[in-house]
Parts: C-alpha cells; structure tokens; sequence
C-alpha cells in the first residue's frame, strides 16, 4: 500500500550522517509512472553536484562518465517498471562505480525488487494501532489541551479506516485538527471511508481535500501542473495562483499575503512537505543570492490533484507522448522535454487550446507561432536563450519571441 512511509524511511538513511561519509556520492532520483532509461540517466546526473557539462553526449555516456571510480549511493524513489532490458542497460553503466556503491530503491511491486535481482527486500509492514491513534492525536489536538474524553473515544473508533497507514493517519488528524466542535468531528468521522489494500488510501486523502474551502481546492489542485517530486519554489507557486485569480481579494491584505497564509494553512494539512529554505543564485550581473523556500507533493496527494483535474494541468516531460497529454481541455502546461516551440506550435496550429498558464523548464531557441491562441493566458515562465522571463498578466499582449 502507498503511504505506508517507504520514502520517509529511505530519507532517514540518505541523510544519515555515517552514511553520509562513507559515499564519496550521493544520488536521490524520483522514477514514479515513467520509466526511460535516457531521461532517468539525465536525472541521475542532473541530481548531483558534480555534475559535467557534456551535455551534447547521450545521457549513459555521461552517467558512466559521473560514477566511474566513485563509491555512490543511488536512492531511485517509487519505482514501477519491470522491463528487464531497461533494467540492464542502467546497470552496465553503474557498474563502473567504486566498490562499495549501493543502489537503493523503493517500490510498491514486489517483482522489481526481483528483477532488480536486490540482495535484500524489507517489505514495511503496517502500522499498530497504538502508533496510528499517535499519529491521529499528534495532528488532531493541540499538546497544551486536555482532549475531552469523547474525542479520545471517537480517534479509537476511526484508527481502523487506516488499516495501519501512517499518511492516512495524518490525513485524518489533519482534517480534525481544523474542527472545533464534537459535531464535526462526528461528521468527519462518519464520512472517512476505509483504507484497504485494495482501494487504497486515496479515498481518505480525497475526505482531506474536500474538507478545503473552495479557494483552496483551486490552489492546490493547480499543483497537478507539476510533475511528481518537483521540487516547487513557493514564492512563483503563490504568484501563479495570483495570475490565475484563484485567491481571493481582501480591502485589507494583498494578494501576496493573502497566498501565504493559504500556502502555510495547506502545509499545516500536510498538503506540503520538505519545506525548506535556501539560498538561490540569481543573475550573471548581480552576483546575489536571495532567499528561497521550496516544497514538494507526496506523490498520493499529487493523485489527488491529477483525480481532480484529470487532463486539465499537464506536466509534459518527454516528446514522444505529446500527443497523449496535450487535449483540448488542457488549460495549465508544464513543459521540461527537448524541442518545447516544436510541440507547442505543431499543437496550437492543430488544436483550438486556451492555455492559460505555461511553465517551460527549457530553453526555447526559436519563435512560437501562432500567438493569438495565446491571448487567454494567464502566467508564463519561460527561458530564451540563456534569459528567464517572468511576465506578468497585463504585459502578455505585448508577448514577442525572437
């Protein structure tokens, strides 16, 4: 079952500090659905610090290049695929790690664990009861109250719906931590459905995200528009919300802080993770750092948006499926694959789209065309050349490309 916390354990050896000193690299790369061992290659290169320039070489090229003679580990998060021939082509190259590199993976398939031909296989077993009313409790109710004996009774009585899963367990308490009588928690308790192996735990992550006011239903299902594990700067996320007119107006705060009260309540829900602050480089000129915060999606809550918005937000990362995820309805694009101008012109001259917020991860070395089919956008980020731009809505009919 999902959520049962193989990431989370998987982290906790990543960043173990022994660990840390034993691997001359260290590697972490998120499969999930897609698995294409180019596109994996470039992410296992792209994921380390050392990474070489020689981007003009095929992407194996450069990962042998990266771990020949180095003791790695390569952590590969949530992984699915069981093509044995994939399979091997990474590992030809890995072999040319140091000895003593290790390649961790977490999977919810037993068979690629087999065809990974892993030395060892621990399979998370669910939760107790005692440690899953924990993790209600911990979430649901404030440390410094005393929890009104009703409620202790009614948290034993939905501990079963999470058949031992602690991400359910924190969706629970979440949602109950936002109620402040005996009468919601009763009709949150009554409408939790039960997490089984076979529904899994998405019905439960699904109460959480209706139990939202509907303004931030908007926002955080816009956030299908990025992949899985994409690391989400929160500052252009609480911006895009604003071009979208998904916050709403206040006589008394702006906008900007009207979103990061949305975006600190949805991470109080856990709809967020791994929030931390950085500093991040910006400009050849200024030679500055700011501050930066990022976020991530566990990947069930990022099922949720997809169930939500379904082909709504898109998050294109190869060519050769373009056909498949860019319809008629898509309204939010994000795009990180090679030849972005090719697609979007050969799409907008073929279908009638109303794109309103494109993301582009890549350089565009060319025009786009068709620019009139544009005029409904909302937000756009996108790199000419070496430059990045960040238009705001009112400039967009004044959008060139050179």
């Amino acid at each position: 079952m999902g959520g049962l916390g193989k990431t989370t354990l998987a982290q906790l050896i990543y960043n173990e500090p022994e660990i840390q000193k034993h691997f001359q690299l260290l590697l972490w790369v998120c499969v999930s659905d897609t698995f294409d061992v180019n596109s994996l290659a470039k992410s296992i290169v792209e994921a380390s610090p050392n990474k070489n320039d020689d981007t003009d070489k095929p992407p194996l090229e450069r990962l042998k290049k990266l771990v020949s003679g180095q003791r790695f580990l390569l952590v590969l998060d949530d992984v699915w695929n069981r093509e044995v021939y994939k399979w091997e082509r990474l590992k030809v190259c890995l072999q040319h790690g140091g000895m003593g590199s290790a390649m961790l993976t977490t999977t919810r398939d037993k068979q690629v664990a087999e065809i990974m031909g892993a030395c060892r296989a621990y399979n998370l077993n669910i939760l107790e009861d005692c440690f899953v009313k924990e993790i209600i409790e911990a979430r649901a109710f404030s440390s410094e109250k005393e929890k009104p004996v009703e409620l202790s009774k009614m948290v034993d009585e939905i501990i079963s719906r999470c058949s031992g899963c602690p991400l359910a367990a924190t969706a629970l308490g979440s949602v109950l931590h936002t109620k402040t009588s005996i009468e919601e928690c009763k009709a949150i308790s009554s409408r939790s459905n039960i997490c089984t192996l076979e529904t899994g735990i998405l019905p439960i992550l699904k109460l959480s995200y209706n139990d939202l006011p509907s303004h931030m239903k908007q926002c955080f299902a816009f956030c299908a528009v990025f992949p899985k594990d994409y690391k989400i700067d929160v500052d252009k996320l609480i911006r895009l919300w604003i071009a979208n007119g998904f916050i709403p107006e206040h006589k008394e705060d702006s906008l900007e802080t009207i979103g990061k009260r949305i975006f600190i309540e949805l991470a109080s829900r856990s709809f967020f993770l791994d929030i931390k602050e950085s500093k991040d480089f910006r400009g050849y000129y200024s030679m500055r750092y700011y501050p930066r915060t990022t976020c991530k999606i566990h990947d069930l809550m990022h099922d949720v948006t997809i169930s939500v918005m379904e082909k709504e937000c898109v998050a294109g990362t190869k060519e050769s499926n373009q056909n498949e995820w860019l319809l008629d309805n898509t309204r939010h694009l994000f795009l990180s694959c090679r030849n972005i101008e090719g697609i979007l012109n050969h799409s907008m001259e073929k279908r009638p789209h109303a794109i309103q917020t494109l993301l582009c991860n890549n350089v565009v070395w060319s025009s786009l065309h068709h620019l009139s089919k544009y005029s409904s956008m909302h937000a756009l980020q996108i790199c000419v050349r070496t430059e990045i731009f960040l238009l705001k809505p009112k400039y967009l009919h004044h959008l060139r490309y050179h």
